[in-house]
This record gives C-alpha cells, structure tokens and sequence, in this order.
C-alpha cells in the first residue's frame, strides 16, 4: 500500500491561508487585468513548493483567443492573459490525483491574492501551450488567472452534502463533518461532484465513479485544509479504490 505524498507536505500556515479562501473562491473565466509583479512572485513560489511527485506547475503568459476554444452552452474564457499549465507524468503513481491537488493549491494561492482564476481540462489547445515537455508528460489542464472582470457572476451551485453521502453526515463527529463539507465546496468537471462519502467507526472514506483523477486531488485538498493541524492520517484503501482519513490515535478501517 502506498504512502499518501501529500501528508504533512504542506505549511500550516498555507493550509490555514487557503481554508479560509475556499468559501471565497469562484470559477472565474472573463478578466480585466493580469496579476501584478508581486502577485506573480508569489504564485511563482507556490508553483515551485506545490509539485508533488509526478507534477509539475508552470506559469506562462498567453492569447486566451489561441489558447482557448468555445463550447456549446459553456461560457467563454475572456481577456485571460496568463495561465498556469497543470503538467503530470502518467508514469508516476497516482499523478492525476497529485495533480489535482497541486493545481488547487495553486488555484487557492490565486484566490488569497484577490485574483480569479478557473480550471480548464477540456476546452483548450494543448497545441497552443508553450512549455517544454519531457518524456511521457502531458498538460492534465490549464488554469487562466488574473484579476476578475467587474460585474461576473460569483455564486456556486452545489449539493447538499447527504446528497454526496453514503449513510447521514448528521451522525459522523465533526472533523469529519468539516473535512467532507469543504471537499462538497471544491470545483469539478462540468459540476459533476462525483465525491461519495462514508463514516464508519472512526474513519472517513472518500470515493466515487472514476476515482483517482484531478476531480479528487481537489476534493483532498480541500479536506486537507479543513483539517487544520489537527493530528490525522491519510490511507489508500484496501481495495485501492478510495481514501481513508482518521485522527491519529484511531485505527478503523472500512
């Protein structure tokens, strides 16, 4: 069973920073102005602090109308002037999932900034992006970035978490309550929300359709912010189809 790369890996005062941008964060597709110098010195750094095995971030300028194509029904992304390529090696163990979590982390940087930004693994020219690639890696998605254009719309549609949950969250202690709640408040292909949640004992399961991919990353993430400093362990389970979360001095499995 593999060990979980990202456990202890980031700051508590990063992790405390990025909860409390996560209710303030919003998918972002129309800008007015690129970050500033000291705005980008500092998502430069995350990048560089945020690459976890198989992943790498790296920040460039752009044209958003040769970078990004249309879609039916979807909303444009406008005026975009740089982005953030979210780069993985599928030769490494759980890359997309790494991925996930890295590209949030740096979405969550945007976000304390004042800036906006939005995930973006579909509607892009992979032709379009200018950064060297190595071996078997690929670009998992692109991250426009920038100041927010005045006047867009700032709400998320979500959920409710019993709707994301296998048994009542009503009942589960409440770290667990607050891990899965902000995971239920991450961003995800097209809103699928594919998490599913269970408690069993003293321990949370994170699963659902697909499991693995940058969906996930996100949701752990998040969850991994919620869960502040307080001592906790992260575990693959034995099936290797979910993840399993408890406090330290706990050892149940599901």
């Amino acid at each position: 069973m593999s060990t979980c790369a990202w456990e202890g890996f980031f700051s508590s005062a990063q992790r405390k920073r990025w909860q409390e941008a996560i209710p303030r964060r919003y998918s972002c597709r129309s800008f007015s102005a690129p970050a500033d110098m000291a705005q980008r010195s500092a998502l430069d750094y995350t990048a560089a602090r945020a690459g976890l095995p198989g992943v790498r971030l790296v920040l460039a300028d752009c044209d958003f109308n040769r970078l990004f194509f249309p879609i039916p029904f979807g909303p444009r992304i406008e005026y975009a002037s740089q982005y953030a390529a979210v780069i993985l090696n599928p030769d490494v163990e759980h890359a997309a999932l790494h991925a996930g979590i890295a590209g949030q982390a740096l979405v969550l940087e945007m976000t304390s900034l004042g800036l906006g930004s939005c995930w973006v693994s579909g509607n892009f020219r992979r032709s379009a992006v200018d950064i060297p690639l190595t071996g078997r890696e690929k670009v998992a998605a692109v991250i426009p970035y920038g100041h927010p254009a005045p006047n867009i719309p700032t709400d998320r549609k979500r959920k409710p978490l019993k709707d994301l949950c296998l048994d009542d969250p009503a009942d589960w202690p409440n770290w667990a309550f607050q891990a899965a709640e902000a995971a239920r408040q991450a961003p995800s292909a097209i809103n699928t929300q594919p998490w599913r949640f269970s408690f069993s004992g003293n321990t949370l399961r994170l699963s659902g359709r697909g499991f693995g991919g940058l969906n996930y990353g996100i949701a752990v993430l998040h969850m991994v912010c919620a869960m502040g400093d307080a001592p906790h362990r992260w575990r693959w389970s034995a099936d290797g189809k979910g993840l399993l979360i408890n406090l330290k001095d706990e050892h149940d499995i599901i």
